[in-house]
């Protein structure tokens, strides 16, 4: 038979959304465990961490261009574009059980970004496996790059934003128990514009998202299946006209073969963050690792790696965090 999920006990899906290369500026919100153990007045404290490293190249021209370096820039048209970052991105949230259906929550993203420490692991490993390049290995490694071209076929070289410690803007949420049988959660999110990040490009505003999410178990089996919708108040940078509404699911499948621990995989997906080539296409990323119960939390450790569109989200990455609950 199908029970109420094991998400009571602590574990469920991963906290991490579809990690696209806009979402510092176009986050859509990671979906949270349906429901917790937590007794009224209790709080919780998480730590993620992620290490990521993007690459997005896309070159469009009337001839065949050799773009390396910043040369032939000149000769690049509008849709041509060059993100090359890597990311270290720490997010402390706070989560208080307020009654016996609703928990208020608080997070504030805090990431270094700056060139390459993995982009000769990953060139080694794409060689290994018999997979391009993709032009990476033609640009100079241990480096960022932030240029796009817009619709007057002008590059624009913002590479100077990415080398710095960024602080993210504040989520607020509220989620509500809404049936424990089907166990059902309603969550809501506020995006407050607090950071100052990316200025120029006009996009902290305050974004709202709801969000809705569904679990089952079958013995050892949970899973998790979650949809939202986030609306954004800014439009963003011109160049990539950003979109005002992303639509994003996660469907996670647990094995738990104990009471402490579990393997998890976790699909994320999320709707284009922008009408601009290859970032008009979904986020599709696969999370697969585990969740155990160390001491007073829930530790958790993912290896993320993109699917389907490979040049709109990052090669690879890995997710770890921690759970602190206190009384």
């Amino acid at each position: 038979m199908l029970f109420p999920s094991s998400a009571s006990a602590g574990l469920g899906p991963f906290r991490i959304p579809a990690l696209g290369a806009g979402e510092f500026f176009r986050t859509v919100p990671a979906f949270a465990s349906p429901f917790t153990d937590s007794m009224p007045g209790r709080v919780e404290l998480g730590m993620d961490v992620r290490w990521l490293n993007t690459w997005v190249y896309h070159v469009e021209s009337d001839r065949s261009v050799d773009w390396v370096d910043f040369d032939d820039t000149d000769e690049l048209k509008h849709g041509s574009f060059l993100f090359d970052v890597e990311t270290l991105a720490f997010v402390p949230s706070v989560l208080y059980r307020v009654g016996d259906r609703v928990t208020l929550g608080f997070e504030i993203p805090v990431a270094i970004q700056g060139g390459g420490v993995l982009d000769g692991f990953i060139e080694g490993f794409h060689s290994m496996v018999g997979v391009g390049q993709h032009n990476r290995d033609d640009w100079s490694r241990d480096s960022s790059h932030y240029i796009t071209v817009d619709r007057n076929d002008v590059a624009h070289d913002k590479s100077d934003e990415l080398n710095r410690v960024i602080t993210g803007d504040v989520q607020l949420s509220a989620s509500m128990l809404v049936s424990q049988w089907p166990m059902l959660t309603a969550r809501a999110i506020v995006k407050l514009p607090t950071s100052r990040i990316y200025d120029s490009q006009e996009n902290s505003g305050t974004d709202l998202t709801l969000q809705g999410i569904w679990s089952w178990q079958w013995g050892a089996v949970s899973g998790y299946h979650g949809v939202g919708g986030t609306v954004y108040t800014r439009d963003g940078d011109d160049n990539l006209d950003l979109e005002r509404f992303r639509f994003s699911t996660m469907n996670s499948l647990e094995y738990m073969p104990s009471e402490t621990f579990s393997w998890v995989v976790s699909l994320n997906h999320a709707s284009a963050v922008a009408d601009y080539p290859e970032l008009d296409e979904p986020v599709v990323e696969l999370t697969m690792g585990f969740k155990k119960i160390v001491g007073p939390g829930v530790l958790e450790f993912g290896i993320i790696e993109n699917l389907f569109f490979f040049d709109n989200s990052p090669d690879a990455g890995l997710q770890l965090g921690y759970t602190l609950k206190l009384l």
